[in-house]
């Protein structure tokens, strides 16, 4: 009877760890170009590619991250830049940009546009490629979430959802050569047919604000850039378990769990 517990046991241990690790293995961590997790009080990069960013005018790394540490801007003039590079071209065609955004609202809806935005992934003030959420200056759009690109046809969509209350948001922006997508907290907040190519190549990367304007009021988490469009399911796997997890850069993996609940059994 105490074995076939053990067993039954073992078994259970094995389901919990095993459909994780299918999970786990659905994004391909050589795609993933920049990621900025926070966690080391600044803005390294954890994809192995070297495109660490710097915090400008005063941007800072805070606790209160929805995973551990978080970029902290103030909305004024504050931003963090990567530099151009290789790797970084590579998204010219296809891309997903991600990130855990937690926006204050700026102030009351006006009539000018746009410098009052929250910009979330920006390559450089030239409008490559932008996630970014609409500040006042939209009026009753403001906190919304605007994709796109200059060089793209449409070049620039932006869904019903507001996500400027305070509270965390998963945002994810993908591209594939013909259709863009942004998701809202894993869920399609836009999907529209479009054509061209991001003139992304040698273009800087800035975080959380641009060199002029659309400086972002808030927390930003788990931030980084793919070079393919990543599907809902990879998505909502980010989302839910941490691109830590996801891509293999948590110390500790499941099959550590695994190897230490075993041996309590056996103990037993």
């Amino acid at each position: 009877m105490i074995k076939n517990w053990k067993m039954l046991l073992v078994l259970t241990v094995l389901g919990a760890v095993l459909i994780p690790l299918h999970s786990y293995a659905v994004v391909d961590s050589a795609t993933a170009i920049g990621v900025w997790l926070f966690d080391d009080g600044d803005v390294s990069d954890s994809s192995g590619n070297g495109n660490d960013g710097e915090l400008i005018n005063g941007a800072e790394v805070t606790d209160g991250g929805k995973w551990g540490m978080a970029l902290s801007l103030d909305g004024d003039d504050d931003y963090a830049n990567v530099g151009s590079s290789d790797t970084l071209d590579s998204t010219a065609e296809e891309f997903t940009g991600v990130a855990w955004v937690k926006l204050e609202r700026k102030g009351d809806p006006h009539g000018a546009c746009c410098a009052d935005d929250h910009m979330v992934i920006a390559f450089t003030t030239q409008w490559n490629n932008i996630l970014n959420v609409f500040g006042p200056g939209r009026g009753g759009n403001q906190g919304k979430v605007e994709v796109g690109s200059r060089e793209l046809n449409p070049r620039w969509l932006f869904g019903p959802t507001a996500v400027n209350d305070d509270q965390w948001h998963h945002l994810a922006f993908t591209y594939d050569g013909a259709k863009k997508v942004l998701y809202i907290d894993g869920e399609v907040d836009i999907d529209q047919d479009t054509t061209g190519a991001f003139g992304v190549v040698g273009v800087d990367v800035h975080l959380g604000g641009t060199p002029t304007e659309r400086q972002a009021q808030g927390l930003m988490d788990e931030m980084a850039i793919f070079n393919v469009p990543l599907e809902q399911a990879d998505i909502q796997n980010i989302m839910n378990d941490g691109l830590g997890s996801v891509l293999g850069l948590t110390p500790v993996s499941p099959l550590d769990r695994l190897t230490t609940t075993w041996a309590n059994i056996k103990s037993q």
